[in-house]
C-alpha cells in the first residue's frame, strides 16, 4: 500500500483499479481527447471572427410635473433595457447601416450579441459583438439615436390619437351632462324638493334643543332639591342660585304661564323688572362682606358696651338692614329661578310637540334621497369623466416635449475592431482540453458503470460467496492451430499450463475441506462460454499429475470433445445408456498419458432423458471404481435440465464464466438453479480473460497473489504424504 493513501480512504487497490480502467480504455481516451481538440481546430479555422466594443451612455432622470411613465406609458428602467434590444429597434438600427433583413437573420449573419446593462454609476453600458468592424464601432450610438427617435414617434402618435379620441368623447359627455342636469331638475320639481329642504332646515336643530332643554331642567331640579334644605342661610342659597345667572334665558317682557309665583299662581304673567332685579341693585356678595365686617365690630363692641348702649343699638340696626337686603336678593333670585324653570318646561313642551313634524320631514328627505339614488343608479359620473379627460389632454399636451429620462452617448470604453475576440486560441485550447479530459475520464467510467458483465474474480466472490478457482487468459486459437490444450512437452502455451495448475490446486484445496472432488462436473450459464475447453484442460491437468482420469462428454446435443482429440463420436455415452453396450467398449485412450475420454456418442432420441436415471447412476458408480478423477462436460445450466439431474450423483461442480460477456443476471439465475438442486459448487473459473489490457492484467496478478497460500499449502501437503 502506498503511504498516505490510507488516511484519505484510498487504498492501493482502488488506485490500481482506476489505473486499470484508464489503461483498458486508453485508446478510447486518446481518441476522445483528439476528437475534442479536432473539433476545436475546426471551429477555429471555420468560425467567423467576432469583434467587440463596450460603450457608455449617460443615463439621467429629471423630475417633471408631467411624468412620461404615467402619461405616455413609456415604462421603467427595466423596460428601457428591454426596449434597447427589442427586435424593432435592432431592425431600425440595421437599416441605418444598409441592412434590410428580418430580426433573426440580422442576429445570425451580422450581429452575434447586444447586451445593455446599468453599471455601478447608474449609467448604461452597451456590449456589442458583431462580425463586422464598422458595426462594432458605430452600433451603440446609432442604436441610441434610433431608440430616441422611435420614442418621439410613439409619443407623437399616442398624443394625437388620445387628443382626437378624447375630443370626440368629451362632446358626447357634455351632451349627456346637460341631459342629466335637466332630468335632475325635473325630478326635483316632481318630488317638491324645495319644500322638503325648507321644512328640514327649520326643524334641523329640534333634537338638539330638546336635549339641551332637558339637561337644563335636570340641573334646575338638582338646585331645587338643594334649596329645600332648611339649614342653608340666605348667602348659601344665593351662592347656589348664582350659577344660573350666566345661562338664564328669562328677559323683561317675556310671557310665562303655568308657574308658581305667589299670588299669580298658575296664571299667565308678564315678566317685569321687579321680578328679576332688586330696586337697590346692590350686589349680594358685597352685602355679605359688609355683614361679616359688621359681625366682627359687634363682637368687639360687646366687650366694651352693654346691649342697651346706643352704640350697640346702632350696630344691631345696621346688621338687621343688611339681613333684610339679603332676603330681598334671595327673593329676586328665587323668582328668576321659578321663571326660568317655568319657561324651560313650556319650551320643552312646545319642542316635543314639534317632534312628529320633524320626523315627517326627515322621512320625506330620506325618501327623496332614496328615489334620487335609484334614479341616478344607471348614470355615470359625467362630471368626473369630463374632468379626467380634460385633465389628461392638458397633461399630454403639456408634457409632449418634456423628457424625464435623458440619454447621451459618451464614448467607447473598449474597442476591439483590429483583432477579433472570438475565436480566442488560448481559451479555445483550454476549453477543448478540459472538455476532452472530461470526456476521456467520464466516458470510460460510464462504460464501466453500464457494463453488467463479469470481469473480476473478487466481484463474483463478494456477491455470490463462491470461491474463485482460477482464471484462463484469452488465447489466439488461430495461432495455436486448434483448441488451446495444455501439454507438458513444451508444445502448448506454458502460461495456460500454469493457469490450470492453479485451478487444479485450488480445486483440490477446496475439496479437501468439503468433499473429495473425484467426480467433477464443469458447467456454465450459457453456451459457448468455454466450459468444454476448461473440462479438457482440467482433465489433462489431473492426468499430468499421474492420476488416471476420465473425461466424459455429457452434452448429448452438441458434444465436441471427440473433435479435440480427433475421434469419432460413436460409440459414446448415448450408446452406453441406450444400446446398453459396456462402457469399456465406449471409452477411448488418448495420446496423453493417464487420460481416457467417453465421447457423447451418436445422437439418439431419448438419450438425454437417461441422464440422471439409475442406469446413469450405476455407470458413474462403476467408473468411480476404475478412475481416480472423472471430469464431466455438461450442457449449459439455463434452459436445460441435464445439469440439475446429475447433481445428486457427482461430488461437486466447477462453474465457467466468460469474462466480459456473461451477464450478472444470467449468472445469478444459474447459481440459483444449482442452489435449488443442492449442488456442491467448488468454485468458478474466469475464462477468456483478456490480459492485453492493464485492468485484466491487474486482476490476473491480484488473483495469483490471492491464491498463493492455497497453491503452496497444497504442495506442502503432497510432500508430506510422499515422505510418509
Amino acid at each position: 500500500m502506498i503511504p498516505g493513501l490510507k488516511k484519505r480512504g484510498i487504498t492501493f487497490g482502488d488506485l490500481m483499479l482506476y489505473l486499470a480502467i484508464a489503461m483498458k480504455h486508453f485508446r478510447l481516451m486518446v481518441l476522445l481527447m483528439c476528437l475534442s481538440l479536432t473539433v476545436g481546430l475546426f471551429y477555429y479555422v471555420y468560425a467567423r471572427p467576432v469583434y467587440y466594443s463596450k460603450s457608455l451612455i449617460r443615463y439621467s432622470t429629471v423630475e417633471r410635473p408631467v411624468d412620461a411613465v404615467t402619461v405616455f406609458k413609456e415604462g421603467t428602467e427595466r423596460d428601457i433595457l428591454a426596449q434597447f434590444t427589442a427586435p424593432h429597434i435592432i431592425q431600425r438600427t440595421a437599416k441605418r447601416f444598409g441592412i434590410i433583413a428580418p430580426y433573426k437573420v440580422i442576429y445570425g449573419k451580422y450581429i452575434k450579441s447586444v447586451q445593455v446593462k446599468f453599471n455601478s454609476e447608474r449609467n448604461l453600458e452597451v456590449d456589442v459583438y458583431a462580425y463586422d468592424k464598422n458595426l462594432v464601432r458605430n452600433w451603440a450610438e446609432v442604436m441610441l439615436n434610433e431608440y430616441l427617435q422611435y420614442r418621439d414617434e410613439k409619443r407623437y402618435q399616442y398624443r394625437e390619437s388620445i387628443i382626437k379620441s378624447y375630443t370626440e368623447e368629451m362632446k358626447d359627455v357634455n351632451r349627456r351632462m346637460e341631459e342629466a342636469l335637466k332630468a335632475k331638475y325635473q325630478f326635483q320639481d316632481e318630488k317638491k324638493r324645495t319644500e322638503i329642504l325648507l321644512k328640514l332646515e327649520q326643524l334641523k336643530d329640534l333634537p338638539r334643543e330638546i336635549t339641551d332643554t332637558s339637561k337644563r331642567l335636570a340641573e334646575l331640579d338638582r338646585i331645587r332639591a338643594t334649596l329645600s334644605d332648611k339649614t342653608l342661610d340666605a348667602v348659601e342659597k344665593l351662592s347656589l342660585l348664582s350659577t344660573l345667572e350666566k345661562e338664564s334665558t328669562v328677559k323683561i317682557g317675556d310671557v310665562v304661564s303655568g308657574g308658581d309665583f305667589g299670588e299669580n299662581k298658575s296664571k299667565t304673567i308678564i315678566v317685569v323688572p321687579d321680578m328679576i332685579s332688586h330696586p337697590i341693585k346692590q350686589d349680594w356678595e358685597e352685602l355679605q362682606k359688609q355683614r361679616d365686617r359688621l359681625k366682627l365690630e359687634i363682637a368687639e363692641a360687646e366687650k366694651k358696651y352693654l346691649p342697651a348702649h346706643p352704640k350697640m343699638a346702632e350696630l344691631l340696626r345696621r346688621l338687621d338692614d343688611i339681613n333684610k337686603n339679603l332676603e330681598a336678593e334671595l327673593t329676586v333670585a328665587q323668582n328668576r329661578y321659578n321663571l326660568e324653570y317655568t319657561k324651560l318646561l313650556e319650551k320643552r313642551k312646545e319642542l316635543v310637540a314639534k317632534l312628529p313634524e320633524y320626523e315627517k320631514a326627515v322621512q320625506d328627505n330620506e325618501k327623496y334621497l332614496q328615489d334620487l339614488s335609484v334614479n341616478e343608479a344607471g348614470k355615470l359620473g359625467w362630471n368626473t369623466i369630463y374632468t379626467e379627460m380634460a385633465k389628461k389632454i392638458s397633461m399630454i399636451d403639456f408634457g409632449a416635449d418634456k423628457e424625464r429620462v435623458q440619454l447621451q452617448f459618451l464614448q467607447h470604453l473598449e474597442l476591439r475592431d483590429d483583432l477579433p475576440v472570438s475565436p480566442n486560441r488560448l481559451r479555445l485550447i483550454i476549453t477543448c482540453s478540459i472538455l476532452g479530459l472530461m470526456l476521456a475520464i467520464g466516458v470510460p467510467f460510464l462504460i464501466e458503470f453500464l457494463d453488467h458483465t463479469v470481469s473480476d474474480v473478487e466481484e463474483v466472490e463478494q456477491v455470490y460467496k463462491v470461491r474463485g478457482l482460477g482464471i484462463v487468459p484469452k488465447i489466439d486459437t488461430v495461432a495455436l492451430g486448434g483448441y488451446p490444450v495444455i501439454s507438458v512437452d513444451g508444445t502448448g502455451d506454458r502460461h495456460l499450463v500454469e493457469n490450470f495448475r492453479v485451478i487444479r490446486t485450488n480445486l483440490l484445496s477446496v475439496g479437501s475441506k468439503t468433499k473429495n472432488p473425484q467426480v467433477i462436473s464443469v458447467v456454465s450459464a450459457m453456451p459457448e462460454e468455454g466450459k468444454t475447453m476448461v473440462s479438457v484442460n482440467l482433465a489433462l491437468s489431473f492426468a499430468h499429475m499421474g492420476e488416471k482420469t476420465l473425461l466424459i462428454d455429457c452434452d448429448l446435443r452438441r458434444g465436441r470433445i471427440h473433435r479435440i482429440f480427433d475421434f469419432r463420436s460413436s460409440p459414446g455415452l448415448s450408446n452406453v445408456l441406450i444400446d446398453k453396450i459396456p462402457w469399456q467398449e465406449a471409452v477411448k485412450e488418448t495420446e496423453h498419458d493417464n487420460l481416457t475420454i467417453l465421447s457423447c456418442g451418436k445422437h439418439i432420441d431419448g438419450a438425454r432423458e437417461m441422464v440422471g436415471t439409475p442406469i446413469f447412476n450405476k455407470l458413474i458408480e462403476d467408473l468411480r471404481k476404475n478412475f481416480q478423477r472423472i471430469v464431466i462436460d455438461t450442457p449449459p445450466v439455463l434452459g436445460l435440465s441435464e445439469v440439475a439431474m446429475v447433481q445428486h450423483i457427482i461430488d461437486g461442480t466447477v462453474f465457467v464464466i466468460w469474462s466480459g460477456r456473461t451477464p450478472m443476471r444470467c449468472l445469478k439465475s444459474a447459481f440459483d438453479i444449482l442452489a435449488s438442486n443442492n449442488a456442491n459448487i467448488y468454485g468458478f473459473v474466469l475464462n477468456r480473460l483478456d490480459l492485453s489490457g492493464f485492468s485484466n492484467y491487474y486482476n490476473y496478478y491480484n488473483y495469483y497473489y490471492y491464491s498463493y497460500n492455497y497453491y503452496y499449502s497444497y504442495k506442502d501437503k503432497q510432500k508430506e504424504l510422499k515422505n510418509i
